[in-house]
């Protein structure tokens, strides 16, 4: 499915944004948009648009699977296996290709195996040079949906910083106070990331504020990027 967003001049650059979950997505769109501009045309597609609850309980992860994990339309939070769903990413890319400008994947996963015709941002490879490219980061704070992240978030990340802290706290079923629990642990970190595009500046903020470290927020970092793109 493709969810179009509301286009002001037919001469506007366009924004495509593919979802793991389903689309639209406005719990993340909706704080891109001020970034991006108003006057940008923006289609959305969802791996997960069209299939019924079994089909998409049949996506699942098995033990040893890379985990990701999303939201329904509905607003229920939904585990996938990486793998089960990248050909269904991918034929969102297809769609959305030849009608927009530049694509944003609404996702921190890795996704090597996507190709586009387009530029493409994929966020992981976005914010792990953002940190790369930080002097003075020795301990780091990553915060993930599901504690069956940590051990892969644990190996990714250490690639790029020598410690890493992983504290699992859901965008879509934490309440504030997990969020100020999981800052309080974050506290002897140099810097924190809400790993997901799920995560919305209101946490981030409640991490800024009881952590007193800065937070990186990779929704807010890619619509920058895009910024620059469609101008």
């Amino acid at each position: 499915m493709l969810i179009e967003g509301a286009l002001m001049d037919p001469v506007n650059k366009s924004v495509g944004f593919i979802t793991i979950g389903e689309s639209p997505r406005p719990d993340i769109v909706d704080e891109i948009r001020p970034i991006v501009g108003f006057d940008a045309r923006i289609l959305e597609c969802g791996a997960l648009d069209g299939l019924s609850i079994n089909e998409i309980k049949s996506l699942e992860p098995r033990p040893g699977d890379y985990v990701l994990v999303t939201r329904l339309r509905s607003g229920v939070q939904v585990k996938l296996s990486r793998n089960k769903i990248i050909s269904r990413m991918q034929e969102c890319i297809n769609r959305l290709e030849d009608n927009v400008d530049v694509i944003g994947l609404l996702c921190t996963g890795d996704f090597p195996e996507l190709k586009s015709k387009k530029l493409m941002i994929e966020p992981s490879k976005l914010i792990m040079n953002v940190v790369s490219s930080l002097s003075g980061v020795r301990r780091l704070g990553v915060i993930v949906h599901d504690k069956e992240q940590v051990g892969l978030e644990e190996s990714r990340w250490s690639r790029v910083v020598g410690e890493v802290v992983v504290v699992p706290v859901s965008a879509y079923l934490g309440t504030d106070d997990d969020f100020r629990k999981a800052a309080v642990e974050l506290r002897k970190t140099d810097l924190v990331i809400l790993d997901s595009l799920g995560y919305n500046i209101r946490m981030a903020s409640i991490v800024r504020e009881v952590a007193q470290k800065p937070v990186l927020l990779p929704r807010i970092i890619m619509a920058h990027v895009l910024r620059v793109l469609i101008t």
